[in-house]
């Protein structure tokens, strides 16, 4: 059975959501450590908050607002290793290029991004 896909707007607020929440740790870790360490904490749990939600439960807070997660294409459960491959190598990959691999999703006929292709996922409405 297909999915109920999540479209680019949906996908974008989350996103807003978990930036706009990471900003605000960053900041807080700024204002406490007041060195260059606190770019490398805020870059740490920037990394562990998704790798994180998506490996435990597909959805970070942002997702869950929206009332969206990443699924695997295989309808198997979500791993790290999936998350990692997801979150990490591939957003890497879809950044790269002028961010393509983001607006891939806009004309893919799954609604995929670079970063769903890789680790073989996709976003579905909840």
């Amino acid at each position: 059975m297909t999915p109920n896909l999540a479209g680019f707007w949906r996908r974008a607020a989350a996103a807003l959501l978990d930036m706009l929440t990471l900003f605000v740790i960053s900041l807080v870790i700024n204002f406490i450590i007041r060195t260059n360490l606190a770019s490398i904490i805020s870059s740490l749990i920037s990394l562990t908050y998704y790798i994180y939600f998506i490996g435990s439960r597909g959805q970070t807070p942002g997702k869950m607002a929206l009332k969206i997660q990443v699924v695997r294409t295989d309808n198997q459960p979500m791993t790290y290793k999936t998350a990692l491959l997801r979150e990490v190598v591939g957003k890497f990959l879809s950044g790269l290029v002028l961010a393509v691999g983001y607006l891939w999703m806009i004309w893919d006929k799954d609604k995929q991004t670079w970063h769903d292709h890789l680790a073989k996922t996709q976003v579905a409405r909840v």
